[in-house]
């Protein structure tokens, strides 16, 4: 099996999707809902809601994206792209680990920079047109944020800097173009949109950016690059801050405190990284020049947290830390910025949102708010309707910093930020290569690569749309790899020889299946329970 993903074409997608609307009302077997109204202003545009996916796993394809609006979200900041990218880009593999917390070894888009461009254009139109043919909310009400890094010279590259301009407008681009007209050619396949509505969609896809930097990255080339997207690019712009703005030791007590001790990591991590006072001096300067351009600069709170490597969980010496205890991290770094700039610094935010604290995250002005850990967990996507059902009414304008540090003091006391006792794993049943015992499998997968089959109670896995991330395999309650163990479907003879999972792929009429090593091409010969399976795609 390759560990690397291959984008649907945009025609396959777009009637996927339409045909799993009409039939299901859900898009990759996300439900499909229309979010409880909590409208918020930003950088120009606005929002129905200020929910979304973060710059991680559910944003780089564009079936994730659609899913994710599906379920509510609204705001979607993109997966970094960077220079390096593609086949050069070194990504181990598992990449992700969810135990209680999360943690992840990958840190850019695994598509090269090109790939990336088309699945953004894709998933633009794409969510365009669900949201006028099916009702599902305002066209105009949602955001994409382009997300870059890491280095000026990478930015400035053609590469990088081609991407951007096409983010800012697509007008130009021949995927722009090949996708509108894809969709002029299936207009007969609509009942609401029509030729004018997709003559009419805007090629602005982005006016932000989230500007990642690497941990120690000199706080010259952090002012450099922001200088560069506000002057240079025109962009409004969110500057990820690491969590180590806290100090050591108040990070050391805070994750003590909760349990998470074993947790390891040193004060050099800390003084490499950007310090307080120089962030507040250089983010002051730059947010006056943001304003005299008519432009928003923020911060993106927060980049992942690195950690050793102890137990074996991912490959490598240092993973990245999410979910709770980053929380505990991220929340008290808006609590100093705030101060510094008596809450007029605009925050997006992304480090452990979840049921339990989105509500007073957005309430103290704190917006919008990305997630990318409890996307991972049991639920998946569907966490996001939760999420979008428990927004405020209305989110204040700015930081109220009173309110934000009653919050502070009200986590600090708060068991639910205790590390949670890992889950215990059933033993393996006796079942066929088709499980559905649970779905968590299917939910859990931030590509949609385990395919529920309507009806048959069972579920397929398919090859393309895998990157090997893991994550499906932390939820198995049978302790199975799904992405290695499952009934595999394959684009081809090609891709099935370079993996080892039983599966099939379509030829012709027929089919070729491998199973424990055998070849079969005749429907009876397969073991019975996986007759159905292969049936379903024949």
């Amino acid at each position: 099996m390759s560990d690397r993903m291959t984008p649907m074409a945009f025609e396959p997608l777009l009637t996927a999707v339409l045909e799993e609307m009409r039939t299901q009302r859900s898009v990759f077997y996300v439900p499909a809902a229309v979010p409880k109204a909590c409208p918020i202003s930003f950088c120009g545009g606005r929002a129905e809601d200020p929910v979304g996916p973060a710059a991680g796993p559910h944003t780089q394809l564009a079936n994730n994206l659609a899913a994710a609006y599906a379920a509510g979200a609204r705001i979607f900041e993109l997966k970094t792209v960077q220079i390096i990218d593609g086949e050069d880009l070194p990504v181990a593999k598992p990449c992700i680990y969810v135990q209680g917390e999360a943690y992840n070894v990958e840190w850019s888009t695994e598509l090269t920079v090109a790939q990336a461009t088309e699945e953004y254009i894709k998933a633009w139109i794409l969510i365009k047109l669900l949201a006028r043919e099916f009702g599902l909310g305002d066209p105009e009400g949602f955001q994409f944020h382009m997300s870059v890094g890491y280095d000026l010279a990478g930015l400035k590259s053609p590469k990088v800097d081609g991407f951007v301009e096409t983010m800012k407008d697509a007008s130009r681009s021949p995927v722009w173009a090949e996708c509108l007209n894809i969709v002029r050619a299936h207009l007969d396949d609509f009942q609401v949109v029509d030729g004018a509505y997709v003559d009419a969609i805007s090629p602005h896809i982005c006016n932000t950016v989230t500007l990642s930097t690497l941990h120690g990255c000199p706080v010259a080339e952090i002012r450099n690059m922001i200088a560069y997207m506000l002057e240079e690019k025109g962009l409004n712009t969110f500057v990820k801050c690491n969590p180590t703005l806290v100090g050591y030791d108040v990070a050391r007590q805070v994750l003590d405190d909760k349990g998470y001790g074993y947790l390891t990591f040193d004060r050099e991590q800390f003084d490499h990284d950007l310090k307080l006072d120089y962030a507040v001096e250089m983010l002051t300067e730059l947010k006056a020049l943001a304003e005299g351009l008519g432009l928003t600069l923020g911060v993106k709170l927060t980049n992942t947290f690195p950690v050793a490597i102890r137990n074996g969980e991912l490959p490598g010496e240092t993973m990245y830390l999410s979910g709770k205890p980053l929380f505990l991290l991220s929340i008290r770094t808006a609590q100093l910025l705030s101060h510094a700039f008596d809450g007029t610094l605009p925050i997006s935010f992304s480090g452990g949102i979840d049921s339990h604290n989105i509500a007073q995250v957005l309430s103290v002005g704190i917006a919008p708010v990305t997630l990318a850990t409890l996307l991972l967990k049991q639920g998946g996507y569907k966490n996001l309707t939760k999420l979008c059902s428990l927004t405020p009414e209305s989110v204040p304008g700015q930081v109220d910093c009173a309110a934000l540090d009653t919050l502070v003091e009200s986590v600090e006391a708060d068991p639910y930020y205790q590390k949670e006792q890992p889950r215990k794993t059933a033993q393996k049943p006796l079942d066929d290569l088709a499980c559905y015992k649970c779905r968590n499998c299917v939910d859990a997968c931030p590509n949609r690569a385990n395919k529920p089959l309507a009806g048959l109670k069972k579920a397929v896995h398919i090859d393309d749309l895998c990157n090997e991330c893991g994550n499906c395999a932390c939820f198995c309650p049978f302790g199975y790899l799904p992405y290695k163990d499952k009934f595999t479907l394959f684009s081809g003879p090609e891709a099935m020889e370079q993996s080892g999972n039983n599966g099939f792929y379509l030829a012709g009429a027929g089919f070729v299946a491998r199973v424990g090593g055998e070849i079969v091409t005749v429907l009876e010969q397969l073991p019975q329970e996986l007759q159905a399976v292969v049936k379903a795609f024949l």
